[in-house]
């Protein structure tokens, strides 16, 4: 089997995995995973508006990080899309 096709295919049977996991939870179980990966979003977005080495007068290299940040964690973002 073509190793992209096996990899698209195992990654379709995890989603369905972790979405009917998810199902399973209350809103008791998932309010403290999502809030606490919007904390580390949090942080990490502080981190590169603090870090110096991504210095530019208009900020794209510091933009084009959180925008990345998001992208890593699966959330898109419309104004940012090359």
């Amino acid at each position: 089997m073509n190793e992209n096709i096996a990899k698209k295919l195992y990654e379709s049977a995890l989603r369905e995995l972790a979405a009917n996991y998810l199902e399973s939870l209350g809103p008791q179980e998932i309010l403290p995973l999502a809030e606490s990966e919007a904390v580390k979003l949090i942080a990490e977005i502080q981190g590169i508006l603090n870090d110096e080495a991504l210095e530019d007068p208009e900020c794209f290299r510091r933009i084009d990080a959180i925008v990345d940040a998001f992208h890593d964690r699966g959330i898109p973002t419309d104004r940012h899309d090359w």
